[in-house]
């Protein structure tokens, strides 16, 4: 115990923001119990973390921007479900054609959030995008997962809002 106190350490205390936090991640896990396994709660907790902010404004610009990020790459990553499932022939090995025009969609996904003067949501618009396209696109339904990544997000943001702004 000497020793710790040799190395004259301070230990700051647990704030607020830390226990909202820990209370968002619980009550994700609370929603995810109750869909019975239908998304993926690692999804909801990000999205509630990132709107865990120290002011009500940024708690809702944040919320804002990832929503939108989120309504971008779901969009896309739809879209290349489409192009994947009805043009593109069922290619064997690696599919180089499928690399090309999920490179190619990034440069849609980021020009839409400038277009629409929204830059800051284009980071989780290619988030959303990817994790849809490269990680699930080989899933039985990778709809039904596209439908599901773009509701545990919005869960998410609605628990973090919820939570950080009325607090508990």
């Amino acid at each position: 115990m000497k020793r710790l106190k040799e190395l004259n350490l301070e230990f700051p205390r647990i704030g607020m923001r830390i226990i909202k936090s820990a209370i968002a991640v619980l009550l994700c896990f609370v929603v995810d119990y109750y869909r019975n396994g239908a998304g993926i709660v690692f999804y909801s907790q990000l999205s509630a973390l990132w709107c865990m902010q120290a002011t009500r404004e940024s708690t809702i610009k944040n919320a804002k921007q990832r929503m939108i990020g989120t309504f971008i790459g779901t969009f896309y990553g739809f879209l290349y479900i489409v192009i994947k499932q009805l043009i593109l022939p069922k290619a064997s090995g690696y599919d180089y054609v499928g690399s090309v025009i999920i490179s190619g969609m990034i440069v849609l996904v980021i020009y839409t959030s400038v277009f629409i003067k929204k830059k800051q949501a284009s980071y989780f618009s290619c988030v959303v995008f990817l994790s849809i396209v490269v990680n699930h696109i080989g899933d039985s339904n990778p709809y039904l997962f596209a439908c599901n990544r773009f509701l545990d997000t919005v869960i998410g943001i609605a628990i973090g809002v919820l939570v950080n702004i009325w607090g508990f």
